[in-house]
């Protein structure tokens, strides 16, 4: 008996020895190999969901930013009772039971997305229910807290946190937190322990523009009310600073017909810098400057508008409404296309290209905005017989909404073209800053004294003309109007039916301080462009000017007019 007592304490002596060896042996020989091990099995280094840094306006406030959210997702090999948890995740998920047990059971792999993006209130319910193989993982989603303000310039973002369309897509490498992958453990299993939190997004992290947000607001919904009225295909509108080419507010907005066959029923063009048109007579701006400017004629100087037709080489051009002789003022007053072709006419082919260049036509206005359109400016060797008087009226010449934008701007603020600029400053998390100049001047194209004159002129146009839909109480309006047949391409000549109807001005006219463009794609019904875009310049410009806090300059223009009234009183009385 005590023989083999001692025989089993040897025994148990020596395996507890050769353990101890054993031991000694993986933890000083094996270690490095075994830890590798350890940590590649369960340990896994992933890129955590992509967030991105906010869009402002100007005054700081958010058109865009990333906001956690959580998606819900299984894995197949884990899910014991596929019946019981489709009925557990069906109330809290508001999906049908039946449908997330066809996701499970048709998931090709370990993993399926069950519902992504889920509201944090359906989050705390999935919280309290425990099913093995169901997991949650925290994610950053793009939310714009405006609704679909701006949609079309801010663009959109793919479910990968790239930036799509828009100011999204131009500045994704900065707004696009690049942070290095972090670990992540899983279990026995293979499967990843569930991500309860993330780490904040790069707060440095930001892009501003020059939008402002109230006046972005005020302008898509006048916009609304105009395209509800005119019934357009489509309609846009720019709000420019005209002293430093800055864009407060651009919005564009199409009918359900014209969304048709486009991917997702989404638009994604930015109209105001991309759509090309001819403009009608809102182009007798840059005619009637340069014939101002090369002394060519003056303002009051008188032109036989010839009773509505007149024959040139050939071709006839016709006035809307037959006029006898007019001045020149009255012919920008009247919009008669006679009256300015013969005063581009005097100013010819070469100077009138000149001056068409120098006023930002035919090149990109420098907005920094992806896929801009340099309009349709042909040089004048190519240009036919007719084409110098009809495109002193706005005909074969194509432009966009923005490059009319900076051209009134010149006469708004005194004959200077400045670049046009939707943003301020942008900052990538690494604290790398870029900044925009606020005025960045390109070329004075006409001298401060013609542009008085051509101001005086258009305020005409709305005091006693075309645009008298455009008048105001309270601020004084410089515009003109422009009402253009579009090229119907069956017929290949100018359709009797489709028209781009468009009003274009400055406010107030004494001081300016908003360049606004409006512009509507084949209204229905009475088309020109006094009627349809006339009341929605005066609408935003209204607002927009009582927002700022703008004050009135109606006596401004009272007195000077009284000042003159006693003049005349004074020589007519010697």
């Amino acid at each position: 008996m005590r023989f083999r007592l001692r025989l089993i304490q040897v025994i148990l002596s020596l395996c507890f020895f050769i353990v101890l060896l054993r031991l000694g042996y993986i933890q000083l020989w094996c270690h490095e190999e075994l830890s590798a091990r350890v940590n590649h099995q369960s340990n896994r280094w992933i890129r955590q969901a992509p967030c991105r840094g906010p869009i402002l306006d100007r005054h700081g406030e958010t058109l865009a930013e990333s906001v956690r959210v959580a998606s819900c997702f299984a894995d197949p090999r884990l899910v014991q009772n596929r019946d019981k948890a489709a009925r557990r995740l069906s109330r809290p998920l508001k999906m049908p039971a039946q449908s997330i047990k066809e996701k499970i059971r048709q998931a090709p792999g370990s993993f399926v997305w069950l519902k992504r993006y889920i509201p944090l209130h359906q989050v705390e319910i999935l919280h309290q229910i425990d099913i093995s193989g169901i997991g949650l993982k925290w994610e950053y989603q793009r939310s714009y807290p405006n609704g679909s303000m701006a949609a079309p310039i801010l663009g959109f973002v793919g479910d990968d946190g790239k930036g799509l369309s828009g100011v999204e897509h131009i500045f994704d490498d900065w707004l696009l937190d690049t942070r290095p992958p972090r670990r992540s453990l899983k279990d026995g299993r293979g499967a990843n322990l569930p991500l309860s939190s993330l780490q904040k997004g790069g707060n440095a992290t930001w892009l501003r523009l020059t939008l402002d947000k109230t006046i972005q607001y005020i302008v898509e919904r006048e916009l609304a009310w105009g395209m509800n009225r005119s019934q357009s295909k489509s309609g846009m509108v720019i709000v420019q600073d005209p002293w430093t080419g800055e864009i407060l507010a651009m919005a564009s907005q199409t009918s359900p017909s014209f969304l048709k066959g486009r991917t997702q029923g989404k638009n994604l063009s930015i109209l105001p810098v991309q759509w090309v048109f001819e403009p009608g007579s809102t182009f007798k701006l840059v005619t009637a400057a340069a014939a101002l400017e090369e002394n060519e004629i003056q303002a009051h100087e008188v032109l036989d508008c010839e009773n509505g037709k007149w024959i040139y080489k050939g071709s006839r051009i016709k006035d809307h409404t037959p006029q006898k002789i007019l001045t020149f003022e009255q012919v920008m007053e009247v919009s008669s296309n006679i009256g300015m072709a013969k005063a581009g006419i005097r100013v010819g082919k070469q100077k009138l290209y000149e001056y068409i260049r120098a006023f930002g036509f035919g090149t990109r206005t420098g907005c920094g905005i992806p896929g801009e359109s340099v309009g349709l400016l042909r040089p004048p060797e190519k240009w036919s017989g007719i084409s110098l008087p009809v495109i002193s009226f706005g005909q074969e010449v194509g432009v966009t909404a923005l490059q009319l934008s900076c051209a009134f701007s010149v006469v708004a603020n005194g004959g200077v073209l400045f670049e046009p600029t939707l943003f301020q400053e942008v900052q990538n998390q690494w604290k790398k800053k870029r900044v925009w100049k606020k005025s960045s001047q390109v070329r004075r194209v006409i001298s401060e004294e013609t542009s008085l004159v051509v101001k005086r002129m258009l305020e005409r146009v709305v005091l006693k003309g075309t645009g008298y839909d455009a008048k105001m109480d309270g601020w004084t309006v410089a515009g003109k109007t422009g009402t253009a047949q579009k090229i119907d391409p069956q017929i290949k000549t100018y359709s009797p039916d489709k028209h781009v109807a468009s009003f274009c001005g400055f406010v107030p006219a004494s001081r300016p301080r908003l360049t606004i463009v409006v512009v509507f794609d084949e209204p229905e019904g009475l088309y020109w462009g006094g009627h349809n875009a006339g009341p929605v310049f005066r609408r935003i410009a209204r607002h927009v000017l009582t927002y700022l806090g703008v004050p009135s300059d109606r006596n401004t223009q009272r007195a000077k007019v009284s000042k003159k009234a006693v003049g005349a009183g004074l020589v007519s009385a010697l």
